[in-house]
């Protein structure tokens, strides 16, 4: 142990002196992480954080429409946002075993807020790409923490369908009321793109305030080990499981991007304005986030299998959907069951990979792959839209995508199935994913 602790230290086990940080830092750092107040407060930090993501459709609208670049500088923009939240889940993730996610989410939430800020004076395309991407960075760094510290906790199936749920509900109520914000240009800073600017800022305050609550989670005994990170890290990406897993959630977020980036172009192309779009944004995305807390009840009493193939076939059949009935009752039908769809395959996936390692280190790189598919989603989609605002075609990229992520999100949980069996009929110790000592 003495020896383990040279090696590899944990800043985040250590001991605070009370006069080193200001009161309501140490009131959150003694939280207790399985309670619902800390997985609240982790989860409004992990959505705030994830804002280029959550208003993406939001922002294309604004870059597209009320700042006038068009839909293809528009997804390009977007992406930047996206690329910067990918990138830095990356180091979190390979040292997820050192670093105190608490301090972690702190700087993240700091360099986001000060980046959206500067928004408010720079919005040329190439400066807007470059905010936006170093927007992404801090809020990629402090949503790869709250995934980290969610895997550590004894109920993280329950602490993973709060996250999932805010993911859901904040981009639904975003939509009510920050497309209608873009048509107050009369309101001088507080309207239009200002306003959308100064509303993510509200939120990325009180977010970077409530920071240190990710402090309170803890690594688990089993996941010491005398390794450098790097071996650690190596040794979770080979596994077969984790593999598949990390390639599963990149082409499922590219396939989810693709469509959720253009949802308004889609609402658009269906003969809706963007109130009515927003409206539907708001009820679809509530609706999905009700759905991911009926996770809470059932738990693991529910096969993966079904929610997993079910709703991945349900996304496939909301594409048809938007195909063959552009108009308000395809559009808020489609949008209705891919956004549910989503939601119910994501969390139980993030579930699925929680099991391969209680460290937050696979969980982590899970989310940078369906980050960097996310980013390549909106930029495949913008190719192929082109500057004659083809939406339509942004539905074909989806389509082919989901269906290829079906086969991955299929065969992890039957490994992990496996795995539980085999060890249940062999007395002898067998070796887990998340690298506890034998």
């Amino acid at each position: 142990m003495n020896q383990y602790k040279i090696d590899v230290p944990l800043p985040d086990n250590r001991e605070e002196g009370d006069g080193r940080h200001w009161l309501l830092a140490q009131k959150l750092r003694r939280l207790d992480p399985d309670s619902w107040t800390a997985q609240i407060l982790g989860g409004f930090i992990g959505v705030a954080a994830l804002s280029p993501l959550m208003l993406q459709p939001v922002l294309v609208y604004a870059y597209d429409v009320t700042l006038g670049y068009g839909p293809d500088i528009a997804g390009y923009i977007s992406s930047a946002g996206l690329a910067g939240l990918a990138l830095a889940s990356l180091p979190v993730a390979l040292r997820a075993r050192q670093w105190c996610m608490g301090r972690v989410a702190v700087l993240g939430m700091a360099v986001m807020l000060v980046f959206t800020a500067l928004i408010l004076w720079f919005r040329q395309p190439s400066a807007l790409f470059f905010l936006t991407f170093m927007a992404g960075i801090g809020g990629g760094l402090a949503q790869a923490a709250v995934a980290a510290a969610f895997a550590r906790c004894r109920y993280f199936v329950r602490a993973f369908a709060i996250f999932t749920c805010l993911q859901f509900i904040y981009p639904g109520v975003s939509a009510l009321f920050l497309l209608r914000l873009l048509n107050y240009d009369d309101w001088g800073v507080w309207g239009g793109f200002s306003g959308i600017q100064f509303a993510q800022l509200a939120l990325i305050l009180p977010a970077l305030i409530v920071a240190p609550v990710l402090a309170a989670y803890k690594l688990p005994d089993n996941s010491r080990l005398p390794l450098a990170d790097s071996e650690i890290a190596v040794k979770h990406f080979l596994s077969v499981p984790a593999v598949l897993s990390l390639l599963g959630m990149f082409i499922y977020g590219a396939s989810n991007g693709a469509v959720f980036a253009y949802s308004e172009g889609i609402g658009r192309l269906a003969g809706l304005e963007p109130d009515m779009i927003g409206d539907v944004l708001v009820y679809v995305n509530v609706a999905a986030g009700i759905v991911v807390l009926g996770v809470i009840r059932f738990g693991d009493r529910i096969n993966p299998y079904f929610p997993l193939i079910g709703g991945i076939l349900a996304q496939l059949f909301a594409l048809v959907i938007f195909f063959i009935a552009p108009t308000y009752a395809g559009y808020l039908l489609g949008m209705l069951v891919f956004i549910v769809a989503w939601a119910v395959v994501f969390q139980y996936f993030l579930s699925s990979q929680s099991e391969l390692d209680k460290s937050g280190v696979v969980v982590v790189c899970g989310q940078f792959t369906n980050l960097i598919g996310a980013v390549l989603g909106p930029a495949i989609a913008a190719f192929f839209i082109g500057a004659e605002a083809a939406f339509v075609r942004a539905l074909s990229v989806s389509a082919i995508l989901t269906f290829l992520a079906l086969i991955p999100m299929v065969i992890v949980p039957v490994m992990l199935w496996k795995q539980r069996i085999t060890v249940l009929q062999d007395p002898e110790p067998q070796p887990v994913m998340d690298g506890d000592v034998l």
